[in-house]
């Protein structure tokens, strides 16, 4: 009864602001901080992506382009770049962008007491070493490295750091502490009502970066077509969804489940989209069983991975046995490969590797929203007919997140969240094991592969490089990789535009029909 009473207050908020020209989507949780790259997570990203913009950005393809520069350009030997400012970009608060902005961001970032999440990514403790910003002049920008990095300008545009969003001066007050966001997004910070919502202002003096008319990414062109956003904090599945019906939310996430209603609704729309992120079998490498390479190849071809995508993903997805997405614009030829589907072959590989029926577990979950426990049942049903022993246990997300961080585990189906550039991505899996156990994968020619990707700034060596990554990947199969994650929204029939992208809201160039 409590849950009831609770969803029928929620819609009458809801149908309150209804009247509002604003878009209203519904969040599964409250933001978490205004403070760009402070104290974040995906729904908090989201809000943010709205209100700031950092120098460069993420294109669909996962190149990173000019986003309040006007150019970047790199130094001959990879350690200074500087940024030339787009002309007319002004805060939400009328004031002009300055080199100097810039520059206090980057230091106010950098300080330790700001607490950003991404400050070892450039102190020298990561991939990066920023040795020094200046402003040239009032529209130019310098920074320089320690040395050579091909992810620098892809770290600053990830999501975790907030975008390395470039926020007013304004937006901390005289004692320091922080305020709101004055960014220059195409939509501006207006109210936060903790727990209920966040309310989102139109910016009416937004200008896009040069563009040919469609949104790309968080570049491309960004007009803001509606009033405002409005982010309701709407936890359970069923408000959402009897939201989305009655017209009252205009889009959210939805479960999978809900695909063939939402899609033949005279009253809803489907909206689906692929993004960067993993669904995957990640393998314990070191494990007595599955440390044999021959029985992670023959897993990997007793699985007919076309039929196992299309059950686990409702239709939606489609296979991918790399770890890069296939929009990147690293997908090459060689990345399409994988070991084909030949159960006699997955037998032969048993038997060299003198299998005996040892148990082999698959950890998962039921989060509603990932394919972890479907793509399990299925697979351990196709890894069954070549007499592999396999049993499914299954955890709470939390409890599992656990046992992968620890690596006590054999398999876990689970999925891992977009990171647009492929090293950026290898990084979540390779590595020293004895260090940080929760990777998956710490074979030498691998781990110096992805320090290759992360130090070479040549587009078409660093193809190469990912191309001898999966290569090796197909030998040693450290996982199984199975397709691109997929976002599942639904919207009302009167919202226009592409609301979604890489898990998060996307509202610019989106308009409602009156």
């Amino acid at each position: 009864m409590k849950t009831i009473l609770l969803a029928g207050t929620m819609m009458m908020v809801l149908a309150g602001t209804a009247a509002a020209r604003d878009i209203v989507v519904a969040q599964s949780s409250d933001l978490r901080s205004s403070n760009p790259g402070v104290n974040r997570d995906g729904n908090t990203d989201g809000v943010i992506l709205h209100i700031v913009e950092g120098l460069v950005g993420y294109a669909n393809n996962g190149e990173v382009k000019p986003l309040l520069a006007e150019s970047v350009d790199m130094a001959p030997d990879g350690l200074s770049y500087t940024f030339k400012l787009r002309g007319g970009v002004t805060f939400h608060n009328g004031k002009a962008l300055t080199a100097q902005d810039v520059v206090w961001n980057w230091n106010r970032y950098m300080d330790p007491q700001t607490k950003w999440t991404c400050i070892k990514d450039f102190d020298g403790n990561g991939a990066v070493h920023v040795t020094g910003i200046t402003a040239v002049d009032a529209s130019t920008v310098t920074m320089t490295l320690e040395r050579p990095s091909a992810v620098f300008l892809g770290l600053m545009s990830r999501p975790e750091c907030g975008y390395t969003g470039i926020i007013s001066p304004d937006s901390v007050a005289a004692d320091g502490t922080f305020d709101k966001p004055i960014g220059t997004g195409p939509f501006q910070w207006d109210t936060w009502k903790k727990g209920e919502y966040v309310h989102l202002a139109k910016f009416d003096g937004y200008v896009s970066p040069k563009n040919d008319g469609k949104p790309d990414g968080m570049v491309g062109s960004k007009r803001p077509l509606v009033d405002g956003i409005k982010f309701m904090v709407i936890p359970d599945a069923s408000t959402v969804k009897a939201g989305l019906q009655s017209g009252v939310l205009d889009t959210a996430e939805i479960s999978p489940d809900l695909i063939p209603e939402f899609k033949d609704s005279d009253k809803t729309q489907l909206i689906i989209a692929r993004n960067n992120g993993k669904n995957l079998f990640y393998i314990q490498t070191r494990d007595p069983v599955l440390g044999k390479p021959a029985i992670r190849r023959a897993m990997a071809q007793a699985l007919d991975l076309d039929q196992l995508v299309a059950a686990a993903s409702n239709g939606t997805g489609e296979a991918n046995g790399s770890m890069v997405s296939s929009d990147s614009v690293y997908f090459s030829d060689v990345q399409k490969k994988r070991l084909p589907y030949d159960l006699d072959a997955a037998k032969k590989e048993l038997d060299a590797a003198a299998y005996k029926g040892e148990p082999i577990s698959i950890i998962a979950n039921k989060r509603g929203n990932v394919p972890s426990f479907s793509a399990a049942v299925m697979a351990q049903a196709m890894l069954q007919q070549i007499g592999l022993n396999v049993q499914i246990e299954v955890l709470d997300y939390a409890t599992q997140v656990d046992r992968r961080r620890s690596g006590n585990y054999q398999i876990i189906s689970q999925s891992v969240a977009p990171r647009l550039d492929p090293a950026l991505m290898y990084s979540f899996y390779v590595g020293d094991k004895d260090k940080n156990a929760s990777l998956m994968w710490d074979d030498p020619k691998a781990r110096e592969l992805m320090k290759a990707a992360y130090g070479e700034i040549d587009p078409k060596k660093r193809q190469a490089i990912f191309d001898a990554f999966h290569e090796l990947m197909l030998q040693e199969m450290p996982g199984i990789f199975l397709y691109d994650m997929v976002d599942v929204w639904g919207a009302t029939k009167a919202l226009k535009g592409q609301p979604v992208w890489q898990s998060n809201a996307r509202l610019w160039e989106v308009s409602l029909d009156k």
